[in-house]
This record gives structure tokens, sequence and C-alpha cells, in this order.
């Protein structure tokens, strides 16, 4: 592909499963607010698998778990200059409306944002507000990409408030869920199990890797009647569909904290007498705006959540329709797949 100074490569989907690179126009110079954003990398999300199975219903640009390098930005804005690693909030607070000036910025959601835009995360180069850029040293943008997904996992974390001596059991071991393990034991869990699919299996390898009691298990959640009434704390990252079957695992007292969006049939049903009577409460963890980003780097720089754990694959993206791919069919071995701007 033979590109013009001004244009670019990236990405676009079509429902079922179309992937193609174009080259996209951008204007000579940002406008005012706005940076070029030269990409680096960026992580694929379960929220993209949805789109290409049954979302996508016309040709999209995407991609927002992104790290990259600032190519150009007006100078002195938000304290960023050019040459500056940043990764992508996907969603930012305004900071000037009733609810941020109370305090409560993770309830707005109308500051800017990047999406929409005729480039996105998989591609070379894009435009993103500057209110959305946070800096960071000492990663490879490999594992920085992971800050996105990290701040999901310890938004959940931080609502199901883990404290000292608790118990957690976590169903579905994607890449969020994986995240927050580490997280919940340095919030002062004592026991931490992890329950996923048979087919998973380097995911329940990984959960083991950091600290958690892996447990394969392909039929009815229910039916794993030792773990029942036995955990303070059940962090869902599995499908909706999965809540009413995992609530016997609360003891007395306990609570559900669910992150996730339901795909087909979203509705679920169970005993509100049960619920009342065990003094239940079921949360949920909704990380937008997308915060929490200085807080997840340290733990990706430290490695208290160690990144290389989480990401298993790496492709061009030349091979964006292979990445994709692999995300859906390879669940033995695909953790997290992340793509590259550069080609191999």
């Amino acid at each position: 592909m033979v590109l013009t100074p001004m244009q670019t490569r990236s990405a676009y989907m079509k429902s079922p499963w179309e992937f193609e690179i174009r080259a996209i126009d951008l204007p000579e110079r940002p406008p005012a607010g706005w940076a070029f954003i030269q990409i680096e990398a960026c992580g694929i999300c379960g929220t993209d698998l949805t789109s290409a199975e049954s979302k996508a219903t016309k040709w999209q640009a995407f991609g927002h778990e992104i790290a990259g390098v600032i190519e150009s930005i007006e100078p002195g804005l938000h304290g960023l200059r050019s040459g500056d690693h940043v990764v992508l909030e996907s969603s930012s607070y305004c900071g000037t409306c009733a609810t941020c000036r109370n305090g409560r910025v993770d309830l707005c959601n109308k500051g800017p944002n990047f999406w929409g835009q005729p480039a996105m995360g998989f591609g070379e180069r894009m435009l993103a507000p500057a209110g959305c850029l946070v800096s960071y040293k000492d990663l490879p943008p490999e594992l920085a990409c992971l800050a996105e997904p990290a701040g999901v996992a310890f938004d959940m974390v931080k609502t199901a408030n883990i404290r000292l001596g608790e118990r957690v059991c976590i169903v579905g071991p994607g890449p969020i869920a994986l995240m927050a393990i580490p997280m919940a034991l340095r919030s002062g869990a004592t026991r931490v199990i992890c329950i996923g699919k048979t087919r998973g299996r380097r995911r329940l390898e990984v959960a083991g890797l950091l600290g958690a009691e892996p447990i394969a298990h392909d039929g009815p959640l229910d039916s794993l009647v030792n773990l029942k009434q036995q955990f303070d704390h059940v962090l869902m990252t599995a499908p909706v569909q999965c809540i009413p079957e995992a609530l016997s695992f609360l003891a007395y007292g306990g609570e559900m904290t669910y992150i996730g969006i339901g795909t087909g049939a979203s509705a679920i049903s169970f005993d509100a007498n049960n619920f009342h009577f065990r003094k239940l409460q079921l949360r949920a963890s909704f990380a937008s705006p997308a915060i929490y980003y200085p807080t997840v780097l340290e733990l990706l720089r430290t490695k208290v959540i160690p990144g290389d754990l989480i990401v298993s694959h790496r492709f061009p993206l030349g091979e964006i329709a292979g990445a994709m791919t692999t995300c859906r069919d390879d669940k033995g071995a695909a953790v997290k797949v992340v793509v590259t701007a550069r080609e191999r």
C-alpha cells in the first residue's frame, strides 16, 4: 500500500469477521486540544470480538487499548510534549460539571474521547484528545497497552472493596480477571480461586502463577457443591447468565461484583427471598470513564501485574485478521493478543 504524506494505515472491520487495512486521510495538523499519536501497540478486547461477530453492521475502525508516542501536540498542553510515550484513556471525565466538582469524576462521561475517529488503535497513526493521554516510562508498549483492561480490573476490585482476611472467587479467567488476582491478594484476600472452562488451560495456568487456586469446570456452576457459601466476594467476569448460579458461592452477607456486557438474552432471574435473607449484595463495575491509569501503570511497571504472563500473542498490523481469529478460536493458548504497528 502506497501512502501519501498525510495518509496512514488503519484496520477496519465489518461483521461477520471481515477485516481490511485502509489508507486513511489525516489533517496536516491536529485540531486544538488534540494530538497526533504514533501507535505502537493495541490490545484486542472482548468487545472487539463481539463487534466482529454481530455488531459491526458497517465498516468501522477499531481498537481502544492503545499505547503510542506523541508525534505532534500544542506546546504545554496538559504538560505533554512530542516524544512522550502515552497510553490512551478510552473515555474521560470533563472536570467541570457538577458531578466532577462534587468529587465524583468516576460518574462523568462528558470528557473528550477518540471513538468514531477514522483511524483508531489498530493502525499506525491517529488523532486523540490531549485530555485522554497518560504518559508512562519504563514499559514496553506491548505491556503498557494493558493499562486499559487493567484499569477495568482495578475498578472491579475497588468496587468490591475486598478487605483483609476475606475469601474471593473469580469466575471466568480472562485477562481482566487474571489482572484482578494480584490486586485482590494485595487488598488482603487470604484465598482466591479462579474458575474457568477446561479449554482455557493456559488462562488457568496463569491464574495459578498469579496466586489463585485454578479450578477447571465445564458443568453448571451450582454443581460445585463444595464451593457453596464459601466466599465473601465473587468477582464475575463470565457471561451474565452465570450470575444466578454463582450467587450460591457467597457466604452469608457476601458480595458479588459484576463486570461485563451481556450478549444475546441478557436478562437473568434469581430467588429474591434467598438473596434477601442471606443479606447478599450485587454490584456493577463499569470503568467508564477509564481512570486509575497512573496506578495500574505502576502495577505493570513493578510487575505486581506481570504483563508478560498476560500477553500471550503478538501480531503485526498486517495480520489483524489472524490476530482476531486467534482470540476467537485458540481458547487453549490465547490469553491476551496484542497487535503492533510495526511489521515482523
